[in-house]
Formats: structure tokens, C-alpha cells, sequence
């Protein structure tokens, strides 16, 4: 009985997991050399330990069949482009509201489309990411009374885009503001 229940709970784990990130990285040599430059690169910049590593190249769950796993690798040449995003989560965000869970982050042209994401989103670029609190405590009025006043003092010169959405989820970019 033990070994079904224990079965039945890893075939029931989140495709989004640590653990299925690990798999994913697994199944092809050429995404975890990856992945192991990108994590180099941000350990650089100084943002590597500002959300979960394996949440990074997490991808929207909110439409079945846009995607065949949770993770999604950007091009090379777009990850610079997280750097000034992952910087505001770390000087800014997560001193107000705590731990982050990335929901998702970077958006291919295919995966945009499949998930009525913005014609321009800044997720194609590897700009923006979306997050929820870990604290579960934080709801979304505690988001918009912290963020928001963060936002309108110091947006212009972070370039910061803020959206926060129906319950706790919410979007930051460094693309411009607002």
C-alpha cells in the first residue's frame, strides 16, 4: 500500500516542480549547459539567488496544451534581459513583500500566442516575469498597497513595469514606465 500511495504521489507531482525541471534539464545535455552559463552569468550580475533557480525558465500552466513541459529555455541572446527585471525583484520587491514564486517568464513566439499573451509582451524578450507571493498571508489588496506607492516613486527610473492581476499574481518588467 506504501508503494502505490508513494507511486501515486510522484505521478501526481507538478510538471513545474523542482524535480521535473531536473528531468527536463536531463532529458538534453545542450539545456543544462545552458542553463549552467545562464546561472553563471546571473551569479555575474549579482541576481542569481533572487527567485527559485529552477522557476526561471518557467512557463504558463493556465492553458493546457500551449506546452509539453513547465520550462522553457530563452535565446541566449535575451537573457541580459532579465538582469535589470531580477534586480528590482531583489533591491525592491521581495524586501516589501517577501519570497516569490515565478509563475511564469520567458514566452516564445508560439507559446505567446497559445496563451493570449500581449502581441509586444515583454516575456518574449525575456524582460518580464510573473510572480506570486510565497506567503500565502500576502493577498492581492496587500499587493497593491505595497507595489503600487513602489511603483510610482521609483518606477520612471528603474524602468518598471508593474500589473497586478486577479488574485495574487502580478508582473514586473524593466521595459519601461509606465
Amino acid at each position: 500500500l506504501l508503494v502505490l500511495c508513494a507511486a501515486m504521489a510522484a505521478s501526481c507531482a507538478k510538471v513545474d516542480s523542482r524535480a521535473a525541471f531536473e528531468r527536463w534539464l536531463a532529458a538534453d545535455a545542450t539545456r543544462a549547459e545552458s542553463f549552467a552559463r545562464f546561472e553563471a552569468k546571473l551569479q555575474q550580475e549579482g541576481v542569481a539567488g533572487v527567485v527559485p533557480t529552477y522557476q526561471r525558465w518557467r512557463v504558463d500552466q493556465l492553458r493546457e496544451g500551449c506546452t509539453k513541459a513547465g520550462f522553457l529555455a530563452p535565446p541566449e541572446e535575451d537573457w541580459a534581459n532579465i538582469v535589470a527585471t531580477l534586480r528590482i525583484l531583489r533591491d525592491e520587491v521581495v524586501p516589501a513583500v517577501g519570497p516569490l514564486e515565478v509563475v511564469s517568464g520567458y514566452r516564445d513566439d508560439d507559446f505567446n500566442a497559445c496563451v493570449h499573451g500581449a502581441s509586444r509582451s515583454a516575456h518574449m524578450s525575456f524582460h518580464a516575469l510573473d510572480l506570486v507571493p510565497v506567503d500565502r498571508a500576502v493577498t492581492r489588496e496587500r499587493l497593491m498597497a505595497t507595489l503600487c506607492p513602489i511603483h510610482v516613486r521609483k518606477g520612471a527610473r528603474l524602468r518598471m513595469g508593474l500589473g497586478i492581476y486577479d488574485g495574487r499574481r502580478f508582473h514586473v518588467d524593466a521595459t519601461g514606465y509606465p
